[in-house]
């Protein structure tokens, strides 16, 4: 399997950023235990996160987008939400009173000669169970889990420079020129999120593209983790079963395998409307005011349209309908909140995908049912152990299962806390329901992707259901061993290894050429200045150069380069000429692709060039040209043509 270290390097800088972030809200705005890792990376993710679709959409119409403007303006927000609005108002008295009682606070710490440790360190929890430091080490397992196993089956994967790969790597990059919208309308939200996340990583656009849909599974499967603890009793081995079942249980789920790495929009969306579908059922675990709880859903549904139609307009009213049913009644006025906010901000989108529309010759129709099919998503399954149909029927039997045993518990035990649970179980059967709706706008390939997630929360449900029956048996393994969580851990991660293995050993592996292709890419980025080299390649690949070096296809490496070397060389030493002909200036160095049993690469119009390639290289050495070899694999071989030394590669820049 070929490893691109750009993809481990960019989450684990992000990482490293949530924990730096996670750091100084625990140390300056939040010392409250109830602030975990896990509360503050959703309660984030939900507020901020959404706040950077939004930002990213106005400053690209403003022309205006960039890392250091996003930062600006969300640091802006950030400090308006910290201050709030009322002390906005009077913001000297507020600055004033902040300042005394910072000074005091100091003071106080130098007369009680408090050790230097004490102003950098953060207040040691006092709770227990899965709480503190505990829980964090589950969070940052899981995500590792799942980051690892999807990483794993990159050697399944055929999205990598396919042609839908390159179309939305030429989207992605379209953001840097300031382009949401190109002629064909489309919903790109998605892609902005993967630009934004290429710059707050430092990673390339095609690492970028190439890491986004692990990164959506590794958050679902956090956010699926937190849900149950949301809407069950358990804390910590149900939230485990659910996450781990989305990101392990690869022949139980109904998606498809070989294109596990290309990013889904509605994973994305789902990221975003997940914490906002418990909100909705459980308004007091956000403590907001009705104003503030008001924007949160607003920007929260925005951002989903920005992102997925299928989700905002599809998948979220018949959740609304039964959320209206299990909302306690003392949340009632806030649910009335988050239904105004989810219609305003489908008034809001439908609003500006109308200007688009309109501005493009578009006619809104056909951009709300193009927009509502997946064209790029495939109903094929050959994973799953159990005929789709079959597996669906089998989830939906222990719904009813799940749902008998719940009434009982709410009705003759009197447990308030199974409400949320009981919605999400009827809105998974509603979910099946519409699958098996004939609709030209109800597509059955993004209907399987939804429920691949909510499979995952079914059966997290199903496994608090478990636990509460065994009560005696669990209760006090959950709460007071956490041997017993590590145990459960490790046990689901050996049985999705050990009885997958099987199944997964019949897929056809992937051509690992255009892995090794991208490796190489990632490699000369990490090497070599921009705009001082050129790549040559076939005509497919020019998208990936754009933005950071000159390119050249093959066919015009075979016809012009030869004279283009000897008229540059002729005249290396006369400035003159080329100031009169720029035409002929070479690129300080020349890396020329040359594949190995995979001619196809090469282009259909070339056929396998790869002797007359060589010949060329052979007849530039004759000629006195510094040629070696910058990378090799299996089936990739990048050589370097040296036209001027020690001009292009950034350590011999630098050193």
């Amino acid at each position: 399997m070929i490893l691109t270290s750009s993809i481990i390097l960019g989450f684990v800088r992000v990482c490293f950023m949530l924990l730096v972030l996670f750091y100084f809200n625990r140390k300056l705005v939040n010392r409250s235990d109830s602030n975990n890792f896990l509360e503050f990376l959703v309660n984030q993710w939900f507020k901020y996160g959404s706040m950077i679709g939004i930002i990213i959409l106005i400053t690209v119409q403003l022309s205006i987008y960039s890392l250091i403007n996003c930062v600006m303006i969300l640091s802006v927000v950030i400090v308006i939400d910290y201050i709030g609005l009322r002390n906005l108002k009077r913001f000297k008295e507020f600055s004033d009173e902040s300042s005394r009682k910072n000074l005091y606070n100091t003071l106080k710490s130098i007369e009680l000669k408090r050790p230097l440790t004490s102003w950098v360190g953060v207040k040691r929890r006092t709770t227990s169970g899965s709480s503190g430091w505990f829980l964090f080490a589950l969070v940052m397992i899981v995500a590792a889990v799942t980051f690892g196993s999807r990483y794993y089956f990159f050697r399944f994967d055929q999205y990598s420079l396919s042609g839908v790969w390159i179309a939305d790597l030429q989207k992605v990059i379209d953001f840097d020129s300031q382009i949401w919208f190109l002629n064909d309308t489309a919903v790109n939200g998605d892609l902005a999120f993967t630009n934004f996340y290429g710059k707050m990583a430092n990673v390339s656009p095609e690492i970028a593209l190439q890491s986004m849909g692990i990164l959506e599974s590794t958050m679902l499967s956090i956010l699926l983790f937190w849900v149950i603890r949301k809407i069950s009793p358990s804390r910590s081995i149900a939230p485990i079963v659910a996450a781990l079942s989305f990101a392990l249980a690869y022949t139980l789920t109904p998606t498809n395998i070989y294109f596990l790495l290309q990013n889904k929009s509605i994973f994305l969306a789902l990221a975003f409307g997940l914490p906002v579908m418990v909100f909705l059922l459980r308004p007091n675990l956000l403590k907001y005011r009705k104003i503030n709880y008001l924007f949160s859903i607003l920007a929260a549904f925005i951002t989903i349209g920005l992102i997925d139609l299928f989700t905002l307009y599809i998948l979220f009213p018949p959740f609304i309908m039964l959320a209206a049913l299990f909302t306690r009644r003392k949340s009632m006025r806030y649910f009335l909140v988050g239904v105004i906010a989810y219609l305003m901000a489908c008034a809001i989108v439908l609003t500006v995908y109308a200007m688009i529309c309109l501005y493009f010759g578009a006619d809104l129709g056909m951009f709300l049912h193009a927009n509502l099919l997946s064209v790029s998503s495939y109903t094929y399954i050959p994973q799953l152990v159990i005929p789709y149909n079959e597996l669906i029927t089998y989830y939906q039997l222990s719904t009813i299962v799940a749902l008998v045993l719940l009434m009982k518990f709410v009705f003759y035990n009197k447990e308030k806390t199974w409400g949320a649970a009981i919605a999400f179980l009827l809105y998974f059967n509603f979910l099946v329901l519409l699958s098996h709706i004939n609709s030209e706008w109800i597509d059955a390939d993004l209907m399987n992707q939804a429920l691949s997630v909510f499979v995952a929360v079914v059966i997290g449900i199903n496994a608090a259901i478990i636990i509460r029956l065994f009560q005696p048996l669990f209760r006090p393994l959950e709460k007071l061993n956490k041997i017993a969580v590590v145990a459960t851990f490790a046990g689901l991660v050996f049985v999705a290894m050990h009885y997958q293995k099987e199944t997964i050993a019949t897929l056809d592996l992937a051509d690992t050429t255009p892995k090794q292709v991208l490796d190489a890419y990632d490699q000369i980025s990490k090497t070599y200045y921009p705009y001082s080299y050129a790549v040559v390649n076939d005509y497919t690949a020019q998208t990936i150069s754009t933005n950071k070096h000159f390119f050249v296809n093959y066919a015009d490496f075979m016809a012009d380069y030869p004279r283009m070397d000897s008229i540059y060389f002729k005249n290396i030493h006369n400035p003159k000429f080329f100031k009169k002909h720029p035409e002929y200036v070479l690129p300080k160095s020349v890396l020329l692709f040359v594949f190995r049993g995979t001619p196809d690469m090469y282009g259909e119009e070339n056929g396998d060039i790869s002797k007359k390639l060589m010949a060329q290289l052979e007849m530039l050495r004759k000629r006195g040209r510094k040629i070696g070899v910058f990378y090799t694999n299996h089936n990739v071989k990048v050589y370097e043509i040296v036209n001027e030394a020690r001009a292009s590669k950034i350590p011999e820049l630098i050193f």
